[in-house]
């Protein structure tokens, strides 16, 4: 397959504006707006572009088929003095997790730690959001979420599980050297692979099977079958781990039961989401912490190199510098994506991007 796409360049603040114009075109509060936008244009700012503005139509059309609540009354149940159980009213997952986390800082800062679980969201963008949320507070955040079903368990052919994000935020020495993991369970995204038939490319062997189990390099068979887990039966049981603490445990969907937010449309898809969040301080002072964690980032980034890299890279630290480059550059989106942002906006009756630049 060729690519057909081509490429356009666009300034964050343009991108940013465009997407709160959708969101508010189809009722939702200029704050819970610019939230939402605010997460995708970050995921395009980091390089994520399976997460950014491009999934704007999913989330609109979701919204517009009231699929999605646009005013949710996002509840918060204390558990015990550090735990609490949030029902996210089917909102937008970028509202009920950013909720979500502040309740877990606010809690931290009383008890030392403090344990979310999080049922009835959908889907929230880029989980670095949420460590990095907890980390300018300067604690430790993890951030779970399930998905809808699209990697099978080792060995099987059937999409039971998702490719459910794990995310490992700790305070660095200085912003530049936080600590920033932001991980799926899969070989690559079904965004990467939605992307790849967008431009009308062939994607690696390794990725995905056909519907049949084989094989395949082409992403529209591989949308039609499962995603492969990374490590095999490793990055199975990882899936597997995640379903289990953000659904089983948190009373939202599991195994298979997440709604696809790009095909099902007869209910709310119900993501349910984990999060812990510590004190880094806890076993040793803060400034212990922070002396020990300068020497773990200069032990790690001052290795021996392997023939042919330059720089040992702390995980997010890519994502970092991609973020530093595109503020200044803008972003760049597939033309294909911009003419259906395009669309978008017309049947809104908001601006097109090329109306905003």
């Amino acid at each position: 397959m060729n690519t057909i796409s081509k490429r356009i360049t666009v300034p964050h603040e343009v991108a940013f504006k465009f997407a709160v114009e959708c969101f508010k075109a189809v009722g939702i509060s200029v704050v819970h707006a610019e939230v939402c936008a605010r997460g995708l244009v970050e995921a395009d700012l980091c390089g994520v572009d399976t997460h950014g503005i491009q999934r704007l139509p999913v989330y609109i059309g979701r919204l517009q088929k009231g699929l999605i609540n646009d005013s949710p009354n996002i509840s918060i149940d204390l558990i015990t003095p550090a735990c609490a159980r949030i029902d996210g009213d089917d909102g937008m997952g970028f509202v009920v997790a950013r909720e979500a986390m502040a309740r877990s800082i606010e809690l931290t800062d009383a008890f030392g730690f403090s344990i979310c679980g999080i049922l009835r969201s959908t889907h929230f963008g880029m989980a670095r959001l949420y460590i990095e949320q907890a980390v300018r507070e300067g604690l430790i955040g993890i951030v779970m979420t399930n998905a809808s079903p699209s990697l099978p368990p080792w060995g099987g052919r059937t999409p039971i599980l998702g490719t459910s994000p794990l995310a490992i935020g700790v305070p660095g020495p200085t912003i530049e050297k936080h600590f920033l993991l932001d991980m799926a369970p899969s070989v690559a995204a079904r965004g990467k692979i939605r992307k790849a038939m967008r431009a009308g490319e062939s994607i690696p062997k390794g990725w995905a099977l056909d519907r049949e189990g084989n094989d395949t390099t082409d992403p529209s068979k591989a949308l039609e079958g499962v995603v492969l887990p990374i490590g095999g039966p490793k990055g199975s049981g990882i899936a597997m781990a995640l379903d289990l603490l953000c659904g089983v445990v948190t009373g939202a969907g599991f195994g298979g039961g997440v709604g696809d937010q790009f095909s099902m449309f007869d209910r709310p898809q119900n993501v349910g989401h984990f999060m812990i969040t510590i004190k880094p301080d806890l076993f040793v002072d803060s400034e212990v912490f922070y002396s020990r964690m300068t020497k773990w980032v200069n032990t790690i980034q001052n290795v021996k190199k392997a023939n042919g890299v330059e720089k040992i890279y702390l995980p997010g630290e890519i994502e970092s510098e991609t973020r530093a480059k595109r503020l200044e550059q803008g972003i760049t989106y597939l033309s294909s994506d911009v003419n259906s942002l395009n669309d978008l906006a017309r049947s809104l009756g908001t601006d097109s991007l090329k109306e905003l630049v």
